[in-house]
């Protein structure tokens, strides 16, 4: 008989833990945690485009050693005409990129 109460008295108990939880509603807060950013790391600096006149004066010293080769500025966009061999290009192409134009304009005719 005591067993029997002792199981009532557990089973009602759970029935009240039961029903008092019934209306509760659950708790899903969570929480974010962030780092900060770090703003005062540049890992790439900005293009500097080189003014008309000493682009100009670039560009002349560039092209001096190319005859056939002519090169015209305006707007920071440079425009090269005439005509240069095939193995020559790539060293003239890097010596006018190293001046930093907006644009290059390559009409030269290669042969």
């Amino acid at each position: 008989m005591r067993k029997i109460t002792y199981l009532l008295l557990i089973l009602s108990m759970a029935g009240i833990m039961a029903t008092s939880c019934k209306n509760k509603k659950n708790d899903t807060t969570t929480t974010t945690q962030t780092t900060p950013v770090d703003t005062s790391i540049n890992t790439t600096a900005p293009v500097q485009v080189s003014p008309d006149d000493a682009l100009t004066k670039g560009v002349q010293d560039a092209t001096k050693d190319y005859p056939g080769v002519n090169a015209t500025v305006n707007n920071g966009e440079v425009t090269l005409t005439g005509t240069i061999k095939k193995d020559r290009l790539p060293k003239l192409m890097q010596s006018i990129h190293a001046l930093n134009p907006k644009k290059v304009n390559n009409n030269l005719t290669i042969q």
